[in-house]
């Protein structure tokens, strides 16, 4: 007889636990390959948590080879060297596989959904490494999405890091509490109330860049099961994030308002999403969520239960008249989960971003961070605490919006001037990029090979979306590029336009390059 009992004062997660404590079954000869486990619900029941917690600790002895489960069957201890699969258990691969983006834990980890997986990322790697071939002297580069350096005041990180230095309160010899430096998560708390969603210190969560705040929400949701919902076109790193925590990553193409309503719609009732979008300047279109499409996404996630991941990056670089407001105003904390950081609005390199939510949510993730890095560099989060302290972060925030938005009008004044009739573009709120659109048929991937030749690179739609869709579209960046070589860049990017559709429209294929020959 096995003895599930647990600790749940410990430090180690509970479904950890779990799993050490029937992997020591195993060990001892109490389970044997073939034996059955209980129910999850018999034994979320025995051991007092959550069946989420149970399925994650069948998860890793899944991974580990020594236990399988078999739909409508339940989980069986199997010997870990077995590696042949019958015909009943493909037969279950293959409907899991039918069954893409289940919220069933263990249906993430049946090979055809693994491979599937695999591809999708495989093609968008194999369309980034084609993009090494605009590295060569003379391109005008239309491709960099974040902040140029040497846009920054002279001596920037110097004296961030002296002022820093000199606050004898700083405390920077030893590692803060995985939530973050108080001070700093006060700021952060203090600066999104003032824009009307009140929140306190309890909701932040200091991270690595907004990327690992993106992946400690996805390691959090292989517990919780939701089915996970990208809007595209979007940063692919975020579904890339994603998939890679083995969740089947679905989509829901975006327009210049935001996620279509009409698609919204038709998705399956049952269980919640957890959907991501970029409400601010949105990447790679620029535009701003409109207050219509608002209205749907909270009507849909209030109806459906589902949690917007609200990605803020770009929020300080709008030079619309008044950004909207947060979705958390309209949702409240425990069905919004904003994300941030400084990597967009003054450095890459700082790598200090936020989280905010519920504080029951904040505390979880803390959890998951405290297992991947236990907490983020104290002297980083002294000089951010430094940037916002000082007025220095509202200062170049603005100062860098109006170089944008200069740079912005210039390429859209060149966009009109130069580009053929047939092609259209989206038009900016904030941000550094916007969407171009070619005529249905033309492919931006093989675009991007007669772009170079003329002088001028982009990147491709396909980038921009884990399925490679959006074959006809560009993201075209003006963040690095001055007012004369965006002019420049745009009269070359016209010229290969021109002599690109020329030639009738085709199938592109899988690659996007179609006839390319």
């Amino acid at each position: 007889m096995v003895n599930y009992s647990i600790d749940k004062e410990s430090d180690t997660p509970l479904y950890i636990q779990i799993r050490d404590v029937i992997q020591e079954a195993i060990r001892l000869g109490e389970l044997n390959p073939g034996d059955k486990l209980p129910s999850v619900t018999s034994l979320a029941k025995e051991i007092g948590v959550t069946q989420a917690t149970v399925r994650r600790a069948l998860q890793d002895l899944s991974d580990a080879g020594q236990a399988c489960c078999h739909v409508g069957r339940g989980t069986f201890i199997q010997n870990p060297t077995a590696s042949e699969t019958s015909l009943g258990e493909f037969r279950e691969n293959r409907d899991l596989l039918s069954n893409l983006g289940t919220s069933n834990p263990s249906a993430a980890h049946n090979p055809l959904e693994y491979a599937a997986r695999r591809l999708r990322m495989g093609v968008g790697k194999a369309l980034r490494d084609i993009m090494s071939l605009a590295d060569k002297p003379g391109i005008i580069h239309l491709t960099k999405g974040v902040p140029d350096p040497n846009l920054l005041p002279e001596k920037f990180l110097e004296e961030i890091i002296s002022d820093t230095l000199a606050d004898k309160t700083a405390n920077l010899l030893e590692a803060t509490d995985p939530l973050g430096r108080y001070e700093l998560r006060a700021e952060i708390a203090q600066r999104f109330s003032a824009e009307g969603t009140p929140v306190s210190p309890e909701q932040v969560l200091i991270t690595n860049g907004s990327i690992q705040g993106v992946t400690l929400l996805a390691q959090e949701n292989r517990e919780i099961g939701r089915r996970v919902l990208c809007e595209t076109p979007c940063f692919k790193g975020i579904t890339d994030t994603f998939a890679s925590m083995g969740h089947w990553v679905e989509t829901i193409t975006r327009d210049g308002e935001g996620p279509t309503a009409e698609l919204l719609h038709q998705l399956p009732n049952g269980n919640p999403y957890l959907l991501y979008l970029c409400p601010y300047s949105h990447n790679p279109m620029g535009t701003h969520l409109s207050e219509e499409r608002r209205g749907v996404l909270v009507d849909w996630a209030k109806k459906t239960g589902s949690t917007i991941i609200a990605d803020e990056l770009f929020k300080d670089l709008s030079w619309a008249d008044n950004n909207p407001h947060s979705l958390m105003k309209d949702l409240g904390p425990d069905q919004t989960v904003v994300v941030s950081s400084l990597s967009k609005s003054i450095m890459t390199g700082l790598r200090i971003g936020w989280i905010i939510s519920s504080p029951q949510r904040i505390q979880q993730l803390a959890q998951l961070k405290r297992l991947n890095d236990h907490s983020c560099p104290t002297l980083i989060q002294g000089l951010a605490l430094t940037i916002f302290k000082s007025g220095r972060f509202t200062a170049h925030t603005r100062k860098m919006a109006a170089i944008y938005q200069r740079r912005q009008e210039t390429m859209l004044k060149a966009l009109e001037r130069f580009m053929p009739k047939e092609v259209s573009w989206t038009r900016p709120d904030g941000g550094f990029s916007l969407l171009l659109k070619l005529p249905r048929g033309y492919s931006s991937v093989a675009l991007f090979l007669f772009a170079i030749d003329k002088g001028v690179a982009f990147l491709p739609g396909p980038l921009f979306d884990i399925d490679q869709r959006f074959v006809n579209c560009c993201r075209i960046s003006y963040a690095w590029s001055d007012e004369a070589e965006i002019k420049e860049g745009i009269e070359l990017l016209a010229s290969a336009v021109e002599d690109f559709i020329r030639r009738p429209p085709g199938d592109s294929g899988l690659s996007g390059l179609g006839s390319y020959q």
